[in-house]
């Protein structure tokens, strides 16, 4: 019999975390950042940062662009991006609501009256996918 000591050792070693790396591409410009959410359940998403899992606005520093967030548990998430090309800190819309800056969604689900369900966007992330690719869309020229 295996003591409880030995199995406590053993489960520990399992790799429950790691880095989630999401690439995203076809921006229309390197102007101002990309803003990424993460979010692990419906509440929130895609518009409400505070209740994502991490968040943050990057520099486009390159081609695609490419956003890690290390030391996260594995599981179901859905990623929410937008190009804040002004730097204002929000996703800039015209009378109509329709966005004026680049959107992308994990499983780059098709954007029709608004953003996609959570649903859409959800993806399992684990040790066989750890790498996520959006591709931004410009509903507006």
């Amino acid at each position: 019999m295996q003591s409880p000591h030995a199995a406590n050792a053993a489960s520990s070693t399992l790799v429950q975390s790691a880095t989630l790396t999401i690439e995203l591409t076809d921006f229309r410009n390197r102007q101002g950042v990309v803003c990424v959410a993460l979010f692990n359940s419906p509440e929130g998403y895609p518009s409400n940062p505070d209740r994502a899992v991490r968040s943050g606005c990057f520099a486009i520093t390159q081609l695609p662009c490419e956003v890690m967030f290390e030391d996260l548990p594995f599981g179901w998430y859905a990623v929410a991006a937008h190009h804040d090309e002004n730097m204002d800190g929000k996703l800039n819309c015209n009378a109509l609501g329709i966005p004026k800056e680049g959107i992308g969604f994990s499983g780059n689900p098709p954007i029709w009256k608004g953003a996609p369900p959570f649903q859409k966007a959800v993806f399992e992330f684990s040790p066989d996918n750890p790498l996520v690719r959006i591709t931004m869309k410009y509903l507006l020229k």
